[in-house]
């Protein structure tokens, strides 16, 4: 009876200190369960310009339903200058596509026969096969040296035949055969991303782009664009290729007459005054083939052109358009109005027309810029004629490496740019495994080599880029991505972690400090 008295009043004293200790337990663990959101919250609010969600700032993107369309960057006008491209090229034209059936002209280096009938036997026909030289001339017997390069085949017969009537051995109408055996400037080149790169031979006049390609061996398919480089000479010298008109050694040179430009030149000597000579009268004594001989004085007074103007001012007035001045052991001629004093020119004057003839005075060049793809596919407004010395230039693929760098990355290492496509930022974020737990994309640095030893670094928004709000850019050799954090990212990703999903949602405690904040468990099971 006594212990079945006390009972109910033990139970009672075991409840009531149950409802006193639990609710207690219940504020320490709503307290513990708020404080570190709190502390998340105040982290957030703090770092609101780092981030836009302060529990996972690493995650990037858009998710959204609008769709948006931002260019991708090739440079980077803060830290890179606009250099331009070397050559301009145009689109192909409709004269491009329209074959020429031009005379084949001969150059330096093709191999020729040459037929003559009654020439060296009387009633037989002499054959000659030769190589015209590098100066454009082809030697035949008792004619000596023929210049021919320029000339077609038919021209070249003409020339023979006069040369043959002129010295008196063939007197009525020669009989003169030319053909060419090798054509040397019926070619064309190809080089760049194909199977042989190499010079081929032009076999027909209506021979088109797809043929040369073809006959390289192929084209890479990862090429965007085919270059053709058509060069155009500006000068007689040049489109002959054979430079200054030269005489062949064993040809012979007929005296000049000279009596007429030496009485000149002494006149010039005895003229009373501060004159001098002219470069061209000093040229004309020489012999042919040899430099003018050049005053041993290092300065030179300035030379009126025009002979028959005198003139007594000294050296040091201002020359006027057309006049040479002796410049560096050399005579040049003024372009128009320079300072010379002292022997020199002005501060920032460009006075000289001839101190040397510049590569753009002499050739050019036109480059049809051919897109590959529908020229693969066969779309005939793009498969251009190949003319006689056009160059066809299929870029590579760029090659070479970028690095991803930075405790904000997820897999840091060395990335090779791809043989298809391009590479932009977003595309190395993707390939290095996306952000790390404390990255923020906010913190993105970009470096570039920007010249031979120098280099720039700029921050980018890497989370504007994933949003679609700032534009991305292109990844070029040796880029540099470094991908930062912040002081407040291993706290947030210290949190997160202390989270965790298993049929619901909960907090995980260790078990050693359960019973101080939940209390001891029940032990009655029996009621």
């Amino acid at each position: 009876m006594g212990d079945e008295a006390q009972t109910p009043g033990k139970e009672s004293a075991v409840a009531g200190f149950l409802g006193i200790v639990r609710p207690r337990a219940g504020r320490v663990a709503r307290a513990c369960l708020l404080a570190p959101l709190a502390g998340a919250a105040a982290l957030g609010a703090g770092c609101r310009s780092e981030l836009n969600t302060f529990m996972d700032p690493s995650v990037v993107g858009r998710w959204e339903y609008t769709p948006t369309t931002v260019p991708i960057l090739e440079r980077l006008d803060i830290i890179e200058e606009d250099e331009g491209d070397f050559v301009e090229t145009s689109e192909v034209l409709p004269e491009d596509l329209i074959p020429e059936a031009a005379a084949y002209e001969l150059a330096p280096g093709d191999q020729v026969r040459v037929e003559i009938f009654d020439f060296l036997t009387a009633g037989a026909l002499s054959t000659f096969e030769r190589v015209i030289d590098a100066r454009g001339f082809l030697s035949l017997p008792q004619l000596g040296v023929v210049q021919v390069a320029g000339q077609s085949a038919a021209q070249t017969e003409d020339t023979i035949a006069r040369l043959l009537k002129e010295k008196g051995i063939i007197v009525q109408d020669p009989l003169v055969t030319v053909v060419p055996l090798s054509q040397r400037d019926a070619t064309f080149t190809v080089f760049g991303a194909v199977g042989q790169v190499g010079r081929y031979v032009i076999p027909k006049p209506d021979y088109r782009l797809l043929d040369a390609l073809t006959e390289a061996g192929g084209v890479s398919p990862s090429a965007d664009y085919v270059y053709v480089i058509r060069q155009a000479a500006l000068t007689d010298a040049a489109q002959s290729g054979l430079g200054a008109p030269a005489q062949p050694r064993d040809a012979e040179q007929p005296p000049a007459d000279d009596g007429e430009t030496l009485e000149n030149l002494i006149d010039e000597l005895t003229e009373p005054g501060d004159r001098s000579p002219s470069p061209a009268a000093f040229a004309a004594t020489q012999p042919a083939g040899t430099e003018p001989a050049q005053p041993a004085q290092p300065e030179r007074p300035v030379i009126d052109l025009p002979p028959d103007e005198p003139t007594s001012r000294p050296a040091q007035d201002e020359p006027e358009a057309g006049q040479w001045v002796f410049l560096d052991g050399r005579w040049v001629r003024v372009r128009g109005e320079a300072q010379v004093a002292d022997g020199g020119l002005a501060e920032g004057a460009e006075p000289l027309v001839d101190a040397g003839p510049k590569a753009e005075d002499i050739v050019t060049q036109r480059v049809i810029k051919a897109p590959l793809a529908p020229l693969l596919q066969g779309n005939a407004a793009y498969n251009i004629v190949v003319r006689p010395g056009d160059a066809i230039r299929v870029p590579p693929p760029e090659a070479g490496l970028v690095y991803v760098t930075g405790p904000g990355a997820a897999r840091p290492g060395v990335y090779n740019l791809p043989t298809n496509g391009r590479l932009t930022l977003t595309k190395v974020i993707a390939a290095a495994g996306g952000l790390s737990a404390i990255g923020v994309p906010n913190r993105t640095d970009l470096t570039r080599m920007v010249g031979e030893d120098r280099q720039a670094t700029i921050r980018l928004n890497l989370r504007a880029i994933f949003e679609g709000a700032e534009p991305d850019v292109f990844l070029k050799p040796d880029d540099v991505v470094n991908i930062g954090t912040a002081w407040w990212a291993q706290p947030l990703a210290v949190i997160r972690n202390g989270f965790r999903t298993s049929y619901g949602f909960g907090f995980l405690l260790d078990r050693n400090f359960g019973n101080d904040v939940f209390g001891a468990p029940p032990t009655n099971f029996n009621r």
